[in-house]
């Protein structure tokens, strides 16, 4: 038989249990079945408020024994670490918190986060806390923690204990003023005292004059406009230090500290507010989201994706500022951009029918595996690189650059969300700019293999056997091919987070200091020319290794669905096109299957570009915790688009539109 509340508390009342014990059943009972049923919820504790009101001595027993508690813990040590990321670093946290996932530590009296971790011991404990009225938290808290006998003990403490927090809080901060990192990222910190000082000096004076104040004063006297300003100066430097680390390069440990520093700003904040509205209608309304961040930081406590989420979110944003420097470079809005696009790809479809070549005879040669797989992904490195350094354009190449300046545009609305009809019109301009990028790798890569094929026919050397035609001609089945499509899409999504890295690190690094300073270089190069070499090399530090690894990508890919017995295989659309024009100049393959081969090719490329440009728009939207939207209404929208201006989608307009 169900036992109700009164029941429930009747037996609580009468139990040796602790406070923290009885706590913890009287939170199960106001804890819905449904996590996210905020209606169950806010009746439960509507009804547990109600009969705890109907039983004022046990409210009085349980008061005083949670009074004692909170006296002997350390208030100050759980408001300055409680809910903020610790100091040993993101890879000891990840390692502590995997521990922690599998073999929790053991409650420790009078802990703030082991208490926490009893009364709200579910991952999804916050959806429903969070539901319910902060009015309706104050007033349970309220009943269960005032106590007549230990009012003014405990409020006395705790005022204290926040003040102490508070100065800690300082202090931590003042302590970054001469983090290397920081230093590198603004050397003026080393020039004059910052923000991060001032809030300390401020804070340490304000903390020798409320010690002596009592806590029934009316604390909004004082006067803390100072250190409100302060603090909005420590945000603003931390965002600096942010903004900074986009072009100088960043770390993962880097992005881990400015996010540590910018909790601990936040708390200290909450903190300075408490202490100034302490024993006033808003101290509650003030603690309350304090309460609530604090089980939302709790259910997470033990969770890798939280870390590792905000560590990516900030080192992607740097990949995406890296990439997007040269996403407008990838869109061509004018009919001069379009033919120059056209003209630079068709360079590359040029390079790409002989790197096929080149990969056609080294297997022609009989080497093992493993040896035919190096030489077969230095053959997609070196040409990748070569590409780029002739200044040419692989279409599939674009969509890691243009998805960044997708999300930019997202990035710019105030409410962060995106503006779905200039996206639709940036969709056309990107549209038509890949159009003639694949035209151009195709038109060439087709007809330049078909070119070579013919030359070697007229000299009776064929350049496929009967057995490598009937290979490459079966390779060009739709169901596994577009599989392999995609996983060459994923290849260019990564090649693009590699480049970015790359890029990051260049800047880390100062690579173009590093080669004018470089020995070798001063000896055989005048300061202009090595200035042009040092600018080069690390402006396009990150393309050469972007392109290079996507390469070897390529290549591994077979081998690794070799070793496993797996169906792995890469399909990328220069290639195929250039294998398609190897076959035709076999003259063995009719018009019919010639034009199915051709309509194959651009699936492949439109697979190739679509997986890839939806991955990298992803990071780009994530790294600037920007909303894409619904996607039916950009889909609407586009269709729109498309259906009032249908060669657009495919070629530049006479007079280029405002977007």
């Amino acid at each position: 038989m169900k036992q109700t509340l009164e029941e429930f508390l009747q037996t609580l009342s009468e139990s040796s249990e602790t406070a923290i014990e009885k706590l913890t059943q009287i939170i199960n009972k106001i804890r819905p079945k449904s996590f996210k049923n905020n209606e169950e919820s806010t009746a439960n504790i509507e009804a547990m408020i109600h009969h705890l009101e109907a039983f004022p001595e046990f409210r009085e027993t349980l008061s005083y024994e949670c009074n004692e508690w909170l006296i002997h813990s350390k208030i100050s040590s759980n408001i300055t670490s409680l809910g903020i990321l610790s100091k040993q670093g993101f890879r000891e946290e990840m390692s502590s918190r995997l521990y922690n996932k599998f073999l929790p530590q053991a409650p420790k009296k009078g802990d703030f986060t082991s208490l926490f971790a009893t009364l709200f011991p579910h991952t999804k404990d916050s959806l429903w806390v969070n539901g319910i009225d902060d009015a309706l938290w104050a007033k349970f808290w309220s009943i269960l923690l005032y106590n007549e006998t230990l009012h003014v003990k405990t409020k006395t403490y705790l005022y204290h204990e926040i003040v102490y927090a508070t100065e800690i809080l300082a202090i931590w901060i003042a302590a970054e003023e001469f983090d290397e990192h920081y230093i590198r990222l603004d050397r003026s910190l080393l020039t004059k005292d910052s923000a991060f000082i001032a809030l300390q000096r401020e804070i340490s004076s304000l903390s020798l004059t409320v010690q002596n104040e009592d806590p029934e004063a009316e604390m909004t006297k004082l006067d803390f406009q100072h250190i409100d300003v302060l603090i909005t100066q420590c945000f603003d430097q931390v965002a600096f230090l942010r903004k900074q680390s986009l072009d100088k390069g960043i770390l993962v440990s880097l992005t881990y500290n400015l996010e540590r520093l910018e909790q601990i700003i936040q708390r200290a904040q909450k903190c300075v507010q408490l202490i100034q509205e302490f024993e006033t209608d808003t101290f509650y309304a003030t603690l309350l989201p304090l309460f609530k961040e604090v089980v939302e930081k709790n259910c997470s406590r033990n969770s890798l994706s939280d870390v590792l989420n905000q560590n990516i979110k900030i080192l992607a944003k740097s990949i995406a500022n890296n990439a997007s420097e040269h996403g407008e470079h990838y869109i061509a809005d004018t009919t001069k951009e379009y033919i120059g696009m056209f003209l630079s790809a068709s360079g590359a479809g040029i390079i790409i029918a002989l790197m096929a070549l080149v990969k056609i005879t080294m297997m022609q040669r009989g080497f093992s595996p493993i040896v035919e797989t190096i030489f077969a992904s230095l053959n997609y490195g070196f040409g990748f690189v070569l590409i780029h350094l002739l200044g040419f354009t692989v279409a599939t190449k674009q969509p890691a650059m243009t998805a960044s300046t997708f999300a930019k545009a997202v990035d710019r609305a105030d409410t962060k969300r995106a503006d779905q009809h200039k996206l639709a019109a940036l969709f056309m301009q990107v549209s038509r700019s890949q159009f003639a990028a694949v035209v151009g790798n195709v038109t060439l890569a087709l007809g330049v293999a078909c070119l070579i094929g013919f030359i070697y026919a007229q000299n009776h050397i064929p350049i496929l056997s009967k057995e490598e035609l009937q290979y490459y001609t079966e390779n060009f089945n739709p169901l596994p091919g577009l599989f392999y499509a995609a996983i060459a899409g994923i290849w260019l999504f990564t090649s693009g987070l590699i480049a970015g890295y790359y890029d990051n690190r260049a800047s880390y690094l100062d690579l173009k200091s590093r080669y004018m300073h470089l020995p070798f270089l001063k000896k055989i190069t005048s300061e202009t020319v090595r200035a042009k070499i040092a600018t080069y090399l690390h402006n396009n530090h990150g393309a050469i290794m972007g392109n290079f690894y996507f390469g070897i990508l390529l290549g591994v890919t077979p081998f690794v669905g070799h070793m496993l017995e797996l169906p792995l295989d890469i399909r990328h659309v220069a290639f195929s096109s250039a294998n398609l024009g190897y076959i035709v100049a076999q003259g063995e393959l009719p018009l019919h299957d010639f034009l199915i081969g051709l309509v194959f090719v651009l699936m492949i490329g439109l697979v190739n570009l679509s997986v890839s440009f939806a991955l990298a728009l992803k990071v780009s939207l994530k790294s600037r915790d920007a909303d894409f939207g619904n996607f039916f209404s950009f889909a609407k929208l586009l269709f729109q688009e498309v259906i009032r201006k249908p060669l657009a989608l495919f070629f530049p307009p006479k007079k280029v539109e405002e977007a």
